[in-house]
């Protein structure tokens, strides 16, 4: 079975030095010129735990490079899946598997609009990873990628990547429960790293913070409820503090963005909790104000890269 990677971003990167290390052969498709130009110059590095480890994966900015892969993951920018899929879709094979394990809300039924949902699988993961330039990345912490689909076929297939990869995952029977929870766990976290700041695990050391995440957290959950996803407040705020915990050196992409002038994810993430929590009613004022400050600190770059 050979991989695609859509996307040579933090993740993206990340399992390419994955891929590569457990002799899973793949390929990753990137947009941008003067990140393949630079990976294909440099190789693309990694560092982890003192070491950097460097590669020369297979990257190019035409969607052919994905022809023969089997199975496709999708590591772009929710504000890209339309185009990313748009791209693609007329160079991949006509039975591939879609996996996206991407943040925020909204991606799925952005995917079905051009892929049949048996061919789709639903993930999320807290895998942290930082990209420290073109063509480098930092390994952020260790996590644990959960998927389901209405494929079982389609189940099996990423089962034995991942499998093969090494990598811990959970299979649930609904993933739109765990999309949800990773957009709270987001939610909880990427906003106050990114106005503040800082990194995950220095959200733990601010009480001030630490009230934020909860009120974040809070707004989030409820909204979920009225949304008919089964979601527990004091269970949330634990996985949200472990998560901290788990990637407390990641510099959160959110922050990354903001950093390097690029538009972030709040659409998705805070903004999609805000619409659906006008659809059912629900007041999230925090959530609004972050929502207002993080558009805000975008707005303030001279330049935004879409």
């Amino acid at each position: 079975m050979k991989a695609g990677i859509v996307g040579a971003g933090a993740l993206g990167s990340l399992f390419a030095h994955i891929f590569q290390r457990t002799g899973i052969p793949f390929s990753i498709y990137e947009k941008d010129q003067s990140i393949v130009d630079e990976i294909n110059t440099s190789g693309l590095s990694l560092a982890e735990n003192d070491l950097t480890d460097i590669i020369h994966p297979s990257i190019n900015t035409k969607p052919g490079i994905l022809t023969d892969a089997d199975i496709i993951i999708l590591f772009v920018k929710s504000y890209s899946t339309d185009n990313a899929i748009k791209d693609i879709l007329s160079s991949i094979k006509k039975d591939s598997i879609i996996v996206s394990l991407q943040n925020g809300l909204g991606n799925f039924e952005t995917i079905t609009k051009y892929i049949n949902e048996d061919r789709i699988v639903l993930g999320t993961t807290t895998i942290g990873a930082t990209k420290t330039g073109l063509s480098s990345v930092s390994f952020g912490g260790k996590g644990v990628i959960t998927i389901g689909s209405s494929s079982s076929e389609s189940i099996e297939a990423a089962d034995n990547l991942f499998s093969k990869a090494g990598l811990q995952f959970t299979r649930v029977f609904n993933p739109h429960i765990a999309v949800w929870k990773k957009a709270v766990v987001n939610a909880g976290i990427n906003p106050i790293a990114a106005i503040l700041d800082i990194k995950n695990g220095d959200i733990l050391q601010i009480p001030y913070a630490m009230e934020l995440q909860k009120q974040l957290v809070t707004e989030s959950v409820n909204t979920a409820k009225a949304a008919g996803i089964p979601l527990d407040i004091d269970i949330m705020l634990n996985e949200v503090n472990e998560t901290c915990l788990k990637t407390s050196a990641n510099i959160c992409s959110m922050l990354q963005d903001i950093s390097n002038g690029r538009k972030t994810e709040i659409d998705s993430i805070i903004g999609a909790v805000i619409e659906t929590a006008s659809h059912h009613n629900i007041p999230v004022p925090v959530s609004e104000t972050i929502y207002l400050l993080i558009k805000g600190l975008e707005s303030k770059k001279t330049t935004i890269i879409i």
